[in-house]
């Protein structure tokens, strides 16, 4: 049987991209290998990022009042080494950058009863895998800052055409108190969320992940909590969060919400200040 010139050239494409899909993933196996337990040394000594973020406005509750965070609340919180023995906060140094491919239904476990954010599962397994961000992290940094689901940000606050916060009958969402500067949490991060169209819960997710990834997480330094608290690399700057315990609170409750699932975390990155 003879085969046609047209049906070789089929063939060699077929082929083509097969070979070129192997390769592809040999390449994703390798780079998860890599990101398996992933180590980085920093040019600041503890001591040193310890005396810059004392200049950070670093800022601590005691459950009635926010207050400048002392030297040693800032390392309780900061202190690698005994983060590291924790089970829980171990979590501190999860890679948020990578996603799990946990099923929606499975997430919609962790959402339940969590007021507007109940039975989003998809959405945040959606905007897990489109920007590759860690989705257990992204439920839990949604649940902290919305009180669950339930706060004033997470209902959702009317905007109007003209950015007006209060006017209007069109609402906006904010997950993850983007822009939320502390002077005026829920008016700037309802602007921030009208300027970036988040008119629906999915694209408040979706465009939260996506933030977080290209703000944060894109920077290898910065793709764990702990990260995004203290930035290891350039202490002081570039903070997600004033709150000295901010990194403690989402670690503890990624940990319970791994164990309820029945799942481990899969990438770890950890840090090794300068002596």
């Amino acid at each position: 049987m003879r085969i046609q010139k047209s049906e070789k050239i089929g063939i060699s494409i077929f082929s083509a991209v097969i070979a070129g899909f192997i390769i592809l993933m040999a390449a994703e196996a390798i780079n998860n290998a890599k990101m398996k337990d992933r180590h980085i040394k920093v040019n600041h000594t503890y001591k040193s990022a310890l005396d810059k973020q004392m200049k950070a406005q670093a800022v601590h509750s005691n459950g009635i009042e926010w207050k400048s965070a002392t030297r040693k609340q800032i390392d309780t919180y900061m202190n690698i080494e005994q983060l590291k023995k924790d089970k829980a906060q171990r979590y501190q140094f999860l890679n948020l950058s990578k996603t799990q491919k946990v099923h929606p239904k499975t997430l919609n476990k962790l959402l339940k009863g969590k007021g507007i954010l109940s039975d989003h599962g998809t959405s945040f397994a959606r905007a897990s895998r489109l920007h590759d961000v860690n989705e257990i992290y992204l439920i839990n940094h949604a649940l902290l800052e919305t009180a669950k689901g339930k706060s004033e940000l997470a209902r959702g606050v009317v905007v109007d055409d003209k950015g007006t916060v209060g006017k209007g009958n069109k609402k906006y969402y904010n997950f993850f108190g983007i822009g939320a500067y502390d002077h005026d949490p829920i008016n700037e991060a309802a602007k921030y969320a009208y300027r970036h169209g988040w008119d629906t819960p999915e694209k408040a997710i979706v465009g939260g992940a996506y933030f977080i990834k290209k703000d944060f997480l894109s920077d290898t330094a910065q793709s764990t909590l702990y990260g995004m608290r203290f930035n290891p690399e350039n202490p002081g700057q570039h903070q997600y969060a004033t709150d000295v315990r901010w990194a403690h609170h989402n670690a503890r409750t990624i940990a319970k919400d791994y164990k309820k699932l029945g799942l481990k975390g899969e990438y770890f990155t950890t840090y090794e200040y300068a002596k």
